[in-house]
């Protein structure tokens, strides 16, 4: 029996992760080389597993217990949005040492069922065994592979390749499916960057900049295919428009404008408590001009958690707690992303900080503007999307650059939609030829 583990694992939370993650899982299926596929899990307990996991469960995937812990252990501090604590942050890096040494043991003896039975619980001996089962390991697509000097990142870099030091470790085929690379600042970042990918058996970039990136890193061209989101099918039933009608929203008769936000650190960056100010009420001001204009926005939210930093909602109230419009709405929901790509579908132009959003957006042929942040996903993307002019970096954005941004959209909207059309034409042609690629890896 053939199997194939996707790894790291799915977090429900994240409608661009719970995206990456099945049409990961849609790609190998359709390869048809194997006869199981698993999905590594998140969450440290059973209630944690249903919130992180459930939906992914309910589609009717099957998971692989997780093997490596987040060091926080679900002890979120919701207050901590911006900066962290000295002491949240003495807890993290305690337990990040513990789970360096006992996975570290575990990577020099995971051959021997033996000794991971004795060291190791239970439920790591049988997760183990999963893995030295599986044939091939494949990364989902994403962008996690970039540090920017913080002094998490040398931890960071190797919590994010992990499983795929366990793949090689067992001898096993390891693929890095379509990510984002860069940039890889911060001590022994770049050095374990290059000393796993050397190992590979094959790594796509999702964009031209990252390919140019991690090929200067590794001295090798690195081959490009399309962020796997781009391919996510959008929920066909009319739940979507049953959800705007519930919130008094009817894209028949009005122009709704989609906006995302996210919590950011900066890293790297100096005082980013003023750039997050700043970066609020840039947004702010903008949806203040679309409601001045006519539209109606609307607020959604494209992840919630599991942390306070990658909650949405916690931006989304500080931009209304300032200020509110009738004009002004707020989806407040936990949908699946293929529902949620659904709900975008029906939008004249979408502002999007989290750039799945910004995909699943732009491949239902809506006008979009992408703010960057985390690497060199937003600007690769757009400028391969041939959209480069309709995207801004988080710590550079203004009001005046997004009204103007927004004005030259509104401008150019019916040719962007035909531009649109034509590259998700393109697309399909894309993923077949990366499907015969893997076919042809796999054998």
């Amino acid at each position: 029996m053939r199997t194939a583990i996707i790894v790291p694992g799915v977090t429900d939370l994240n409608k661009g992760d719970q995206a990456l993650v099945w049409e990961t899982h849609r790609l190998v299926q359709d390869t048809n080389c194997f006869d199981q596929i698993y999905i590594v899990s998140t969450g440290d307990t059973a209630q944690e597993r249903e919130l992180l996991c459930g939906q992914s469960e309910a589609k009717g995937y099957q998971l692989v217990e997780t093997l490596l812990k987040h060091p926080r252990r679900g002890n979120h501090n919701e207050t901590e949005v911006i900066q962290e604590s000295l002491s949240s942050f003495a807890r993290l890096a305690f337990r990040a040492v513990l789970d360096f040494c006992s996975q570290w043991f575990l990577l020099l003896i995971c051959k021997s069922d033996a000794l991971v039975s004795f060291f190791y619980s239970k439920q790591t001996a049988q997760s183990v065994r999963q893995f030295r089962s599986a044939e091939v390991l494949f990364v989902k697509g994403g962008g996690f592979i970039h540090a920017y000097g913080e002094k998490t990142a040398p931890y960071l870099m190797w919590f994010f390749l992990f499983y795929v030091r366990l793949g090689k470790a067992l001898g096993k085929k390891v693929v890095f499916l379509p990510n984002s690379y860069g940039p890889f600042q911060g001590f022994t970042v770049a050095k374990q960057v290059k000393s796993v990918f050397a190992t590979l058996d094959k790594v796509y970039a999702r964009e031209a900049l990252s390919a140019r990136k991690l090929g200067e890193l590794m001295g090798k061209s690195i081959p490009i295919s399309p962020d796997l989101g781009f391919y996510l099918q959008m929920d066909a039933s009319a739940e979507a428009l049953q959800l705007l009608t519930r919130y008094n929203l009817d894209p028949s008769t009005q122009k709704l404008v989609g906006i995302t936000i996210r919590p950011w650190r900066f890293p790297g960056l100096p005082d980013p408590e003023s750039l997050y100010a700043n970066y609020l009420q840039s947004v702010r001001t903008l949806a203040q001009h679309l409601v001045e204009s006519g539209y109606q926005v609307v607020f959604c939210n494209q992840s919630i958690g599991p942390n306070a930093h990658e909650d949405d909602r916690n931006a989304i109230r500080e931009i209304l707690k300032e200020w509110n419009h009738p004009a002004a709405h707020w989806i407040d929901e936990n949908l699946p992303c293929d529902v949620l790509k659904a709900v975008y579908s029906h939008f004249y132009a979408f502002v999007g900080t989290r750039f799945h959003s910004v995909i699943f957006s732009l491949t239902s042929c809506v006008p979009s503007i992408a703010i960057g942040y985390g690497g060199n996903k937003a600007k690769g993307i757009m400028a391969d999307f041939n959209m480069p002019e309709y995207t801004i970096p988080i710590e550079a954005v203004s009001a005046n650059k997004l009204v103007k941004m927004f004005a030259t959209l509104k401008v150019s909207h019916a040719h962007i939609q035909t531009q649109l059309a034509e590259q998700n034409e393109l697309l399909q042609l894309k993923r077949a030829e990366l499907l015969a690629e893997l076919k042809t890896l796999i054998g």
